[in-house]
């Protein structure tokens, strides 16, 4: 994780991701985004870097032709960040410790579906935990004290084997 947050310390990385609004909701049977120069990624992974990111919407033909490109906006304003990292601190995950500069502002209820972009529906979490509730389940719940408890992906296992 250190040597991760080290690399991507600094300016952010420019990216493009093209999705339907569908993959962004994560909605059954929406295929998946693709990554200029990658493979497709999945629609937590899109998810995930869209909780805290600058977002430039393209309207595209049915054809494929771009008909009109808007003005990037970023999810979380400056002035925002600026009171996330007052408030927080440093990620918000119980026990951890990381730097707020090492976080991203994180969505308690996502943008896409319907959570707004201000402060009392954002924590600050480091890219370890942001990734742990984006993409393998964990949950997180804001109690009215303003403590953060976090909720654990429900483990399933198969039924016993019989003997062999």
């Amino acid at each position: 994780d250190a040597l991760v947050e080290l690399a991507s310390a600094g300016r952010p990385a420019n990216i493009q991701v093209t999705a339907t609004i569908e993959t962004l909701k994560g909605l059954a049977g929406a295929g998946a985004a693709e990554m200029e120069f990658s493979l497709p990624i999945s629609s937590v992974a899109v998810q995930r870097m869209a909780c805290d990111c600058s977002v430039t919407r393209v309207l595209l033909s049915q054809e494929s032709l771009v008909m009109d490109v808007g003005r990037a906006k970023p999810i979380v304003s400056s002035p925002l960040r600026r009171a996330l990292k007052v408030r927080d601190g440093h990620c918000r995950w119980p026990g951890c410790e990381r730097t707020a500069s090492k976080c991203d502002g994180h969505h308690l209820v996502h943008w896409v579906n319907g959570g707004p972009t201000e402060l009392d529906n954002l924590v600050l979490l480091c890219r370890r935990h942001h990734r742990m509730v984006h993409e393998s389940g964990w949950q997180l719940i804001k109690c009215d004290d303003g403590q953060i408890v976090t909720i654990a992906p429900t483990v399933t296992f198969g039924l016993p084997r019989g003997p062999d």
